[in-house]
């Protein structure tokens, strides 16, 4: 059974009678990806600076590694790196000087440390190079590189690929993973980027307007988001007869657009297409397709136009 670093319980911030939070309730497990998944003024940034200690709660509980008293959260919270909204670098100064400013204010002497984390986030070759001169995921990774100062169990990620071009989307993905993998780091990350997040969490947690709506992991999320065969022709009052009474299959679904999601036959496309074939209907496509994190999460909190 994976250990639990964090509980937080009926979490909730107020700010003059508007709820930011409302009795927020959620559970990390050492060594996974958590990803907090909500539309913009959802929560998401105000659960973060809770957890980290940047604001207080108008009441409820966060609950540390197992401590819970105010003044045993604050030690509990040397265990965490952050990096929330904005990378806190000094543009004027290089990689190494902002590594060792940020080591110093944190009360770690070990000079060793900031190659280190240097080298493990890809910014080794810019070592004496000026943050000013950096692209934005470079930014972003000395960032994470600064959050990752003194070892943490737990990273905690505001938007970290926030405006970053899609090579720098990956490299960033690829640095999560392997933090959780090789050191097990508990990574909880906000981000609105969803298919990047369905990439790289293994774990889900939905607000929406300061409400948890659901925690669901990867593995019920492919599960739900079922795969289908999408079908278009001109004629789909046809092609249901032939599902119904050729392919004998009432497992689909016709759609607004009067394309139809068959959810059978996702291995034996060959056989739809001969049976189409055979009673003259004409496809226009069958491909396999499945919803996504974005379908899904938008069934979850009552569609578009919330």
């Amino acid at each position: 059974m994976s250990e639990g670093i964090l509980i937080v319980e009926n979490l909730t911030k107020e700010y003059k009678n508007i709820k930011a939070l409302d009795n927020v309730n959620i559970s990390l497990e050492r060594g996974k990806i958590y990803g907090i998944i909500g539309e913009n003024g959802a929560g998401k940034t105000t659960l973060i600076r809770m957890i980290a200690g940047l604001g207080e709660p108008t009441y409820g509980e966060i609950i540390l590694f197992g401590h819970k008293e105010k003044g045993e959260l604050k030690n509990q919270r040397k265990r965490i790196g952050y990096l929330i909204e904005t990378p806190s670098l000094y543009l004027d100064m290089t990689a190494k000087d902002n590594m060792k400013l940020h080591r110093t204010i944190k009360g770690i002497p070990d000079m060793e440390m900031d190659e280190e984390i240097l080298k493990l986030v890809g910014l080794e070759s810019v070592y004496n190079k000026k943050a000013k001169d950096f692209s934005l995921g470079m930014k972003q990774r000395l960032g994470i590189a600064i959050a990752l100062i003194g070892n943490p169990e737990l990273l905690i990620l505001d938007e970290p690929i926030n405006g970053i071009d899609p090579s720098g989307i990956v490299e960033i993905r690829q640095l999560l993973r392997k933090l959780c993998e090789e050191k097990n780091i508990t990574i909880l990350i906000s981000s609105h980027i969803l298919n990047e997040l369905y990439q790289l969490a293994t774990n889900y947690i939905f607000i929406h307007k300061g409400r948890i709506k659901e925690n669901i992991t990867l593995k019920e999320i492919d599960e739900k988001c079922k795969k289908y065969i999408l079908l278009n022709t001109d004629e789909p009052e046809r092609m249901v007869y032939i599902l119904e009474n050729v392919l004998n299959t009432r497992n689909y679904k016709v759609m607004p657009d009067k394309s139809i999601r068959l959810y059978e036959y996702i291995d034996n496309r060959k056989e739809l297409a001969k049976a189409f074939l055979e009673n003259r209907i004409l496809v226009t496509n069958i491909s396999c397709e499945s919803d996504s994190l974005e379908d899904y999460f938008m069934n979850v909190v009552g569609g578009k136009n919330v």
